[in-house]
């Protein structure tokens, strides 16, 4: 009885820190991992436009076909000086259109203080954690800020259509 007790009390011990269960472990390694470089999304297109000083830039991404939406990937919207360039504190906005929530993006002058300089707008450098849904059936449209001797518009949108 006395043996029966301490086998009992034993087991539980074991049982109640862990030790007494069976764990599954994996006996060959696993399928190898490859990685590309790339999202995996076949149909990416990008459509890139620089500017010249005194234009603003609109970049229309082409209508999805009928019950798909256009998806954002990646998204840089900057502004370069010119040799003529004036450094100004007030932001400038690069805007959209046919996106839910018709958001814009500001990017401030302050960083262009000679000819050469780049500066990018906030939340639009590059590529998306997140995509950006477009309105279902239309292609969103881009637009540069106001135009300016002092800065051109670079805006480069790679995307992909989808429901």
């Amino acid at each position: 009885m006395l043996k029966k007790l301490i086998a009992l009390s034993l087991i539980l011990a074991l049982t109640a820190f862990g030790l007494g269960g069976a764990t599954a472990q994996q006996v060959s390694p696993g399928a190898p991992v490859t990685q590309t470089g790339s999202t995996g999304l076949a149909g990416q297109q990008c459509i890139q436009s620089t500017g010249t000083s005194s234009v603003a830039l609109t970049i229309t991404v082409p209508q999805p076909q009928a019950g798909n939406s256009v998806y954002i990937d990646y998204l840089v919207l900057a502004i370069a000086s010119t040799g003529a360039v004036t450094t100004v504190s007030t932001p400038t906005t690069f805007t959209s259109t046919n996106i839910p929530g018709t958001p814009s993006w500001p990017v401030t002058q302050a960083g262009l203080s000679s000819a050469g300089f780049v500066q990018a707008a906030a939340g639009a450098n590059g590529a998306l954690g997140i995509p950006i849904k477009g309105a279902s059936g239309l292609g969103p449209t881009f637009v540069g800020p106001v135009a300016n001797a002092g800065f051109f518009d670079i805006m480069t949108v790679c995307f992909h259509s989808a429901p």
